[in-house]
């Protein structure tokens, strides 16, 4: 019998690790959340004002300057603020689940639950063209014209604990200031890890790609800020620890629940596919992978970090239901099939619009890059170089996939969405590097 359950136990050990992984992860996020609504928001009431006024002077969408290509979401920006001033530390454990704006104890007079389609703003705004603007809403809401809350319960908001103690100091102006000096000092950190692991131009790789797609930018965005330091921390982690690390699919897992956490569905893939390629570099480098153990590697590091963001994004529609008797889990389900379906009444564009406008500026880059492999047929070993490439290919279609299955999110979210295509010219410049530096114990 002993032996008996000495194999059961070896057997499943993959799988059980993976179930505590995740219960500890769940558990860490309820304490943390519970936590930090313990403080009363009259502690943050002077910094949510200011930032309120600095909002309300930058508009729902704000151009950040002198760029003017880059736009900054405030809209979302205001809603989070909303969330951690509305939390009431009378109700702690519901407040953190429900996560409500615009509620104020002796104010709010209507609640609303979780909205399907798209978010609704509650201003004295009259008019459908004012009917989403949360930077209003928020601004009303702090002088006491709004009396109506609304819970926005389908994501975690994972931000709150860290957003509510930056706000008992900081305004949103000296937030981003702060976010600033992490994002330098996590890139400056991870291109110096690059250069000692991989060389110097495969970390100039890896920075240009983040610097083009304006990850400094992203500082300035209390919305995107939380999955880019989740992606860099998992990627600097990951670069110390490379040659010690034996489960790629736990350590990917356990990245996609604190994105899942933490996450608006901004950018998501950036957790599973920058550390994906760094994990691949690396095993080629040292040409312990071949080219199935590669393919299988990518296979199921997408299975394992799509069931940590599935999963853990599935556990607070549940835990919400059992506990406060909700339906959320049948509005977030509606809310998944408004998300990727192709109907959408709020913007001209279509998503064929906004692949083109993706892809296109890569279509030289492509031909020439495809010359250069014809030119060097007959120089180098096309088809193991071509094996060598096959992962950074199929990694490099990760957001295309996305942005076909999130249809209807990527053509109302284009000013941040694009980002994910850093993971498209990531993988396109590995592919020339390594036709440039090709080496045949790499395949």
């Amino acid at each position: 019998m002993n032996q008996l359950k000495t194999v059961f136990f070896n057997h499943h050990y993959p799988i059980i690790k993976f179930i505590l992984a995740f219960i500890i992860c769940v558990f860490l996020f309820n304490m943390l959340l519970f936590s930090s609504s313990l403080f009363p928001s009259s502690l943050i009431e002077k910094n949510v004002l200011e930032s309120s006024e600095i909002l309300l002077r930058e508009s729902n969408h704000y151009y950040l300057p002198p760029f003017y290509n880059v736009i900054n979401n405030n809209y979302t920006d205001a809603i989070m603020i909303n969330e951690a001033y509305s939390i009431d530390n009378a109700t702690p454990w519901f407040s953190y689940m429900s996560v409500r704006k615009n509620y104020k104890k002796g104010l709010t007079v209507n609640e609303l639950e979780d909205t399907k389609g798209e978010l609704i703003s509650i201003t004295t705004q009259e008019g459908e063209e004012n009917r989403y603007d949360p930077v209003r809403e928020l601004n009303e809401f702090l002088n006491g014209k709004v009396d109506t809350s609304i819970e926005y319960a389908r994501y975690w908001h994972g931000y709150l604990p860290f957003l509510r103690v930056l706000l008992i100091f900081f305004n949103i102006a000296q937030i981003r200031y702060f976010l600033l000096v992490i994002f330098i000092i996590l890139f400056l950190s991870f291109v110096i890890l690059l250069k000692k692991k991989f060389g110097l131009i495969p970390s100039v790789i890896f920075g240009l790609t983040l610097i083009i797609y304006d990850y400094f930018y992203v500082s300035y965005s209390l919305e995107s800020a939380p999955i880019f330091i989740t992606m860099m921390l998992a990627s600097i982690i990951l670069l110390i620890n490379i040659d010690k690390i034996k489960n790629i699919y736990l350590y990917l897992f356990f990245t996609a629940c604190i994105s899942n956490f933490v996450d608006f569905l901004t950018v998501p893939m950036i957790t599973l596919a920058v550390p994906l390629v760094i994990y691949i570099w690396y095993r080629q480098k040292q040409a312990t992978t071949d080219f199935k153990e590669n393919l299988k590697i990518i296979l199921i590091s997408c299975v394992a970090w799509g069931l940590g963001y599935g999963f853990t994004w599935l556990s607070k529609w549940v835990l919400y239901d059992v506990i406060f008797h909700k339906n959320l889990v049948s509005s977030a389900i509606s809310q998944v099939w408004y998300r990727t379906s192709r109907s959408n009444s709020l913007s001209t564009y279509t998503l064929s619009d906004v692949l083109a406008s993706f892809c296109s500026p890569y279509l030289e880059i492509l031909i020439c890059y495809c010359a250069a492999i014809i030119i060097n047929i007959g120089k180098i070993d096309i088809k193991s170089y071509l094996k060598s490439i096959t992962p950074y290919i199929l990694i490099g279609v990760f957001p295309l996939i996305w942005y076909v299955t999130l249809s209807n999110h990527t053509v109302l979210h284009v000013f941040f969405v694009y980002r994910h295509m850093l993971i498209f010219f990531l993988c396109l410049m590995i592919c020339i590097y390594q036709l440039v530096f090709f080496d045949d114990k790499e395949s």
